[in-house]
């Protein structure tokens, strides 16, 4: 989903749900896991729409609801909104008589800017410190761009998140969450993220990926732009509950948009599998991607064809990583870089076509040469002297060689 108030600190006022205030007659009372109690897994919606996306927020939380009767009693939901109003942290799960039921935990009595590990870490630490759980799945909801500068040409930089501090739909940027924020946030937490889904743009990015091992097990996002609506979590939500979860929640957000103009691109990164990656990444980086290797890339398959351009503002193409090495390594090459590529992205889904607003068409996805991840490709070019520069400041950059490789 593709201000100039300073982010206040955080001042919670904490409004605890509690089963013993409604009348003892009631019959129908929350069916969940008691506060204290350990739950078998917790989800945190985050969604971040103090900006255009403000719009959608709203339907995007009643899909939640409307999902509210499938969640496990031995399992917990909750949902962090910041849109045009001030933030709210509310809990959903099911009722005995199979409704849906919520409770508000925290109201905030003032602005916060959610875009900040600050803001969102808080939440966590709520969370986790008076509902522990034995794992912990995140969704991310907002803008994003991947590993680039947000807002392009300034920082910071590798981030998700726009909060405008003016609850207003503008999309002024006050301050981000960085990917190496977001990674460090996650890993200090008492109990290990299982699931890290970005519900955001061009978030699947080697650069962004390998920044996040260790943050969490898994990394599901898209290399492409994804529709303002989002996934349809109406659908989605029960399979953060399941054993299988990660494939089916993939499958579930695709069909979502069988039937429709726009579509989605989506993959699923095992983290613990991306150092292998870029360490077999990391010879053919220097013999076929060298800076003395003069490359142009524009008949290689990408998730932004071309670039974007509105007066002096560039988009790289977000090329897909499969769609490089296929094209340049031979097949020996490329069968062993594969080999790690298939560890590291052993799952991926997609539409037959998914809509760019930045280009303003569809753009069909290439089931042969799309791995349904994208990478940056350095080039000799002026328009390109800014991203190269970025682009050595990511660990990708030194792990998969491009150092070595003179760039």
């Amino acid at each position: 989903m593709v201000g100039r108030v300073v982010c206040s600190l955080l001042v919670l006022l904490m409004i605890f749900a509690s089963c013993s205030n409604e009348p003892h007659g009631l019959k129908v009372t929350p069916d969940v896991i008691e506060k204290g109690d350990t739950a078998r897994n917790t989800l945190l919606v985050y969604i971040i729409a103090e900006n255009s996306l403000d719009g959608y927020a709203s339907l995007d939380v009643a899909e939640i609801a409307e999902a509210a009767p499938q969640i496990p009693h031995d399992c917990r939901l909750f949902v962090y909104v910041d849109d045009r109003s001030y933030p709210m942290l509310t809990q959903y799960f099911r009722m005995t008589n199979g409704d849906a039921g919520n409770s508000n935990h925290v109201i905030f009595t003032e602005d916060v800017c959610s875009s900040d590990t600050l803001a969102m870490g808080k939440v966590l630490d709520y969370i986790l410190d008076g509902y522990p759980t034995k794992s912990l799945d995140v969704v991310m909801w907002s803008h994003g761009n991947g590993w680039l500068r947000a807002p392009l040409y300034a920082a910071p930089q590798r981030s998700i998140g726009i909060d405008n501090g003016e609850n207003s739909f503008s999309n002024t940027i006050t301050k981000t969450i960085e990917t190496e924020e977001l990674a460090a946030l996650l890993k200090r937490l008492p109990t290990k993220v299982g699931r890290l889904m970005f519900d955001a743009c061009f978030m699947q990015c080697v650069e962004s990926s390998y920044a996040l091992r260790g943050a969490a097990e898994w990394v599901i996002a898209s290399p492409a732009e994804i529709p303002g609506d989002g996934a349809l979590y109406s659908t989605l939500v029960p399979h953060f509950f399941s054993s299988d979860g990660t494939i089916e929640l993939m499958d579930s957000y695709i069909k979502a948009y069988e039937n429709e103009f726009a579509g989605v691109v989506l993959s699923a990164v095992r983290t613990e599998a991306m150092q292998h990656l870029a360490d077999v990444t990391y010879s053919y980086v220097i013999k076929y991607f060298n800076v003395d290797r003069r490359r142009e890339y524009a008949d290689v398959f990408a998730y932004l064809p071309g670039g974007k351009y509105t007066g002096t503002t560039t988009y790289p193409s977000y090329y897909d990583i499969n769609a490089i090495m296929s094209k340049y390594l031979t097949a020996d090459e490329y069968a062993h870089w594969r080999e790690a590529y298939d560890m590291a992205v052993p799952y991926t889904a997609a539409s037959p076509k998914w809509y760019s607003a930045l280009r303003g068409r569809a753009i069909i996805y290439d089931i042969y040469k799309g791995g349904a991840m994208s990478i940056y490709m350095p080039q000799h070019n002026s328009r390109n002297e800014k991203f190269n520069a970025d682009f050595r400041t990511t660990e990708w950059y030194t792990a998969a060689g491009w150092r070595e490789a003179g760039w």
